[in-house]
């Protein structure tokens, strides 16, 4: 969105916002069954309720629901907080520059600057209103009454809600009353993962690439790819002069020394451009701890030669360390950018390196990565790219987004997939937009379709995946007053009267919210520890 546009949209939500609040304060609103809600304007109605009983008659398909409902949330529930405790347990590692800051904590569109607004918008508004009427529903089986329903308005509908008979709720015998809690977080996760099953299996699936040559997924700060302005999304056609036509062409290029000039011709924007960038091997990140970083090598660097044999590309440097075992000392002689001859030169102060086993380090790190075909020699420690620019094949970008599981075959290959299909908008991958657009186009019954609306489409799709993931994870959380804190206190209820049988009723109650209350307070920490335990400890 420019910049116009979102004054515009600032102006307007603040005009939006007094008009509400003023009206409210004269009474306007009130004769329409209407008023402030903070920001919001919210418009209640006993409009609605028919609709909500006539989806609550199959009574018995929403039982069974709200069983499966129970039991997801449960599950859900223990893996969050598992998640939660190991991200407490490794802020140490992340460097106080990098630690998230509260926007970041918070899925809203607007104020997470991940998510974008209009697919945001779109998301957040699915995921409210499916969220209230699953309860709503849930609140009519248990044959409890709903008090109103509604609407949540800032210029645009923001969400529904449906407000059960408080009164009621409390009175209800339990089960029901865990049925309305659960089925609202469950809901969101279960369309959610549908939206992702049509995302990826019927649209991304139905995707081809427009060209076979390599596309740049990333570019390595002040790297000569980023200095010579090549960005996301351009396709890799040529070097000089020399044809590149898949990703095994740009990683076996047969480049001249490290430090010379090369020519690279690149698609980007509909258009071919050529530009010219210092060749070699870049450092893209060094692992603290590891040889790289023990022998000085730093971000940013290029590696000439090592064992003293020159390194021209990825494949030379993998050729290289094959040849060499963990626990041995080699010559090393790295490059870095002297801004007084604007120049790769020879840096003295990095001369040589101690590797490590490869297998010593995945057998600490990933266990999951080591199979029959596994080779062990030296390791660095380091990623590295040609020009500093990562590449890889269209088919692979296709097949992240259509078979994300491809290749998972254990807990945490499942896990580490997951995490990696969660975290598309961190890669540039969501909302998928020019110039990633343009190099790829819909086949099928999706060919029918111009190409700007099936790409709104497929975005679409993730987001409201997205969107509602994260709202019914977050909600799942045990804390009041998210609905998991409510299911865990009624679990909890039902564990210290099975347990403390002879306790009072005034007895439980004390145990069960001081136990609730703990519990959330522990939430709360695990959460805000993610913000300043970095910024302490780094």
């Amino acid at each position: 969105m420019m910049y116009e546009d979102l004054l515009l949209v600032l102006f307007a939500i603040i005009a939006f916002i007094t008009f509400v609040r003023m009206a409210d304060r004269k009474g306007w609103l009130k004769k329409y069954g209407m008023s402030a809600y903070g920001p919001f304007l919210m418009w209640r109605t006993q409009g609605g309720k028919d609709f909500i009983d006539r989806l609550a008659r199959p009574k018995r398909f929403w039982q069974y629901y709200a069983v499966v409902s129970k039991w997801l949330c449960l599950v859900v529930m223990f893996l969050m907080m598992a998640l939660l405790i190991w991200e407490a347990t490794i802020v140490y590692r992340i460097p106080a520059e990098s630690a998230p800051g509260p926007e970041m904590i918070l899925a809203l569109p607007g104020i997470n600057p991940i998510i974008p607004l209009w697919y945001g918008i779109l998301g957040l508004v699915v995921a409210i209103v499916i969220h209230e009427f699953a309860h709503g529903i849930l609140t009519r089986v248990g044959g409890m009454a709903i008090r109103s329903m509604g609407i949540l308005l800032l210029i645009v509908p923001m969400g529904a809600f449906v407000e059960p008979d408080d009164e009621a709720l409390v009175k209800v015998e339990k089960r029901k009353r865990m049925n309305v809690y659960a089925v609202g977080p469950a809901t969101n996760i279960i369309v959610g993962l549908v939206c992702a099953l049509i995302f990826s299996s019927a649209m991304m699936a139905n995707v081809e690439p427009v060209r076979d040559n390599p596309i740049v997924i990333s570019v390595s700060n002040d790297g000569p790819a980023d200095m010579a302005g090549l960005k996301f999304g351009a396709q890799i056609v040529e070097i000089n002069d020399v044809e590149i036509s898949s990703f095994e062409d740009f990683s076996s290029f047969n480049a001249p020394d490290p430090g010379s000039k090369v020519n690279v011709t690149y698609y980007f924007n509909d258009e071919i451009s050529t530009a010219t960038m210092t060749s070699g091997v870049v450092l893209t990140t060094i692992s603290a701890g590891y040889p790289a970083d023990d022998a000085g090598m730093r971000s940013g660097m290029m590696l000439y030669s090592l064992n003293d044999t020159m390194i021209l590309n990825e494949d030379g440097l993998v050729n290289v360390l094959k040849q060499t075992h963990g626990g041995q000392t080699i010559n090393a002689t790295v490059l870095s950018y002297n801004e007084e001859v604007q120049d790769y030169v020879v840096d003295e102060s990095v001369t040589s390196i101690t590797l490590i086993s490869r297998l010593n380090y995945y057998e600490t790190v990933s266990p999951a990565s080591i199979d029959d075909d596994f080779q062990d020699y030296g390791f660095m420690g380091i990623n590295s790219a040609y020009l500093g620019a990562g590449v890889n094949s269209p088919e692979v970008i296709v097949e992240l987004l259509a078979t994300p599981y491809k290749g998972a075959d254990d807990f945490s290959s499942i896990v580490a997939s997951s995490i990696g299909y969660i975290a598309l908008p961190f890669q540039g991958l969501s909302p998928i937009q020019s110039p990633v657009t343009d190099l790829f186009e819909a086949s099928g019954i999706w060919g029918a379709l111009p190409a700007d609306i099936f790409w709104i489409l497929a975005n679409s799709m993730y987001w409201i995946f997205w969107i509602n993931l994260m709202v019914g994870l977050t909600n799942v959380l045990p804390a009041v007053p998210l609905d998991g804190g409510f299911l865990f206190r009624d679990g909890i209820d039902s564990l210290v009267k099975r347990f403390k049988g002879s306790a009072s009723q005034e007895e439980r109650v004390k145990y069960t919210n001081t136990i609730t209350y703990l519990l959330a307070m522990f939430v709360l920490f695990l959460i805000v520890w993610q913000l300043i335990g970095p910024r302490l400890l780094g």
